[in-house]
């Protein structure tokens, strides 16, 4: 199997040029539609709630195999050492999320959700894109499994390579 992983010592090197010309094109659009991103407060419980509304559609309509419960999502939210979730907001409605697993040198690009009906103001596209700013001093951002090809190439036109992971399972 394969992960897709930005090395961000080319995009320090390279910045924003790491990216395809349509990533780029997508990330204007955003601004020019005042996507905004910010990082989950914890005290404000209702993003939370929202964001994880927006992740069950998105499992569903992607027919995954497994989702995350919330009692899990919030403990891990609990400790920004270990985790934190950014959220994208157009006409103040969250539309869009992500949520980012760190360790001390790279970021794990876990979950994201988005509304079917935003996605033409590219919420997703300004939330990675803010993550990727925020951490480019990170050895890595592994953008993680694709479960379909068409994910897979979205992700390698942000730069991502291909790197062999491997699955191991017990047989009994």
């Amino acid at each position: 199997m394969t992960t897709q992983i930005i090395v961000m010592q080319e995009f320090r090197e390279l910045g924003h040029n790491l990216f395809k010309g349509s990533v780029r094109t997508d990330i204007r659009c955003a601004e020019k539609n005042q996507i905004t991103v910010h990082r989950y407060n914890k005290s404000n419980r209702r993003d939370l709630m929202l964001f994880y509304d927006l992740y069950i559609k998105t499992m569903e309509k992607v027919q995954a195999k497994y989702c995350i419960s919330l009692p899990l999502i919030e403990d891990l939210l609990n400790d920004e050492r270990n985790a934190e979730l950014y959220l994208a907001h157009y006409n103040d409605k969250i539309v869009s999320g992500s949520i980012i697993l760190k360790s001390k040198n790279n970021i794990f690009y876990w979950i994201n959700a988005s509304d079917s009906i935003s996605l033409k103001f590219k919420p997703n596209h300004k939330v990675l894109s803010h993550i990727i700013n925020e951490y480019s001093d990170m050895d890595y951002i592994n953008l993680g499994f694709s479960h379909s090809d068409t994910l897979r190439q979205f992700k390698k036109t942000w730069g991502a390579k291909d790197f062999k992971y491997y699955v191991f399972e017990k047989l009994f």
